[in-house]
């Protein structure tokens, strides 16, 4: 499904998808991850589940393919 959104998007011109997701979810930043998405940040204590304020990391992926000429085209590798 993420693919397909990816895909999509790219199609309609959207240069930046962004998600934010709870820290926890270490499956859900392995599957962004990846599809190309980056960690760009942490908002603390800004996911409020089952009576806990939980951190919520900032994702986004850049397309190489839409967004047109002069635009930032680099990936940044976090490995």
């Amino acid at each position: 499904m993420l693919d397909r959104l990816i895909a999509d998007s790219e199609r309609a011109g959207y240069w930046t998808l962004q998600a934010q997701i709870i820290a926890d979810n270490h499956a859900s930043r392995a599957l962004h991850g990846k599809c190309g998405f980056r960690e760009v940040g942490r908002r603390e204590r800004y996911g409020h589940i089952d009576d806990v304020w939980r951190d919520v990391i900032l994702l986004e992926r850049r397309s190489l393919r839409a967004g047109g000429p002069g635009l930032p085209t680099r990936i940044c590798d976090s490995a």
